[in-house]
């Protein structure tokens, strides 16, 4: 089976600290407690694009429609001065960029880099979420066919959510039978992983709409092989939502790695990303 894009370790930097955004923490003993996720695939921007931004004079890059629509849907914002504290924000902004190269091939088309807040104990690392910002910004832009995502998050960090992944479980098995898909995921710097129990704890959080199978151990990456009740971008969010708590349960504490990609039977265009 092809890889529709490569499963590489995300190149994003990350930020500088961030003063006054509430539930910023670098962490006990100065652990980074950044969270990264990248979205890659193919993008067609829209023939119109470049007549519209310079009749509007629109300079728009994906961290300048990240932030945007982060704020649209009330989970970030840049409003930060004195007096003005946003209790509830669901990260601060560290750094984004992408690869939005007009040569048909699979790239690393947008990374956004947050600090999390840590402040709201029973909320999700907000893989969703980021992952709902950066395609609606590429959307905004082009055409997308959507063929990975990566997320790096600190699994320290991460509640338990084996309750809300049954409500989830429930959501995806509203698609149509032959919508099915295999992807492949790996697995990388979660420690001494144990790869039989995890995939045990993902076929359980999966409640009937995941099927996994161990695939190899290699270069430090533990691969496995689900097969989904379709492929969107917030299907294969709640694929790694469902790797993180398995993760969790399964002791890890240290910041990990999880790359799902898009299983294909034609051979795919993969292209090399290089650091932003």
């Amino acid at each position: 089976m092809g890889e529709e894009a490569a499963l590489c370790t995300s190149s994003a930097e990350d930020g500088d600290d961030v003063e006054g955004v509430e539930g910023v923490d670098d962490g006990e003993d100065g652990v980074d407690l950044t969270m990264t996720a990248e979205v890659h695939g193919v993008l067609r921007e829209h023939t119109w694009i470049g007549q519209v931004s310079a009749d509007h004079d629109l300079d728009e890059d994906l961290f300048g429609l990240a932030v945007k629509r982060a704020a649209a849907y009330g989970w970030s914002s840049t409003r930060f001065s004195a007096g003005v504290e946003l209790g509830g924000q669901r990260w601060g902004h560290a750094d984004a960029g992408g690869d939005w190269s007009q040569d048909g091939r699979v790239r690393q088309l947008a990374w956004l880099t947050v600090y999390p807040a840590t402040e709201l104990r029973e909320q999700h690392l907000p893989v969703l979420p980021l992952t709902r910002v950066m395609v609606d910004s590429l959307g905004r832009v082009g055409e997308l066919d959507f063929t990975g995502l990566t997320v790096r998050v600190p699994v320290q960090l991460a509640p338990d959510t084996r309750f809300d992944l049954v409500g989830d479980a429930d959501w995806f098995a509203l698609a149509a039978p032959d919508a099915r898909m295999e992807v492949s995921v790996s697995v990388l710097g979660a420690g001494d992983i144990k790869a039989e129990q995890t995939g045990e704890l993902v076929v359980q959080r999966g409640h009937g709409q995941l099927r996994v199978e161990v695939r190899a151990d290699a270069h430090d990456r533990t691969t496995f092989v689900c097969d989904l009740p379709e492929w969107t971008p917030d299907a294969a969010a709640w694929l790694a939502e469902v790797f993180i708590d398995a993760l969790r349960a399964a002791g890890v504490r240290d910041t990990a790695e999880i790359a799902i990609v898009r299983n294909s039977r034609t051979p795919p265009h993969t292209a090399g990303v290089t650091a932003p």
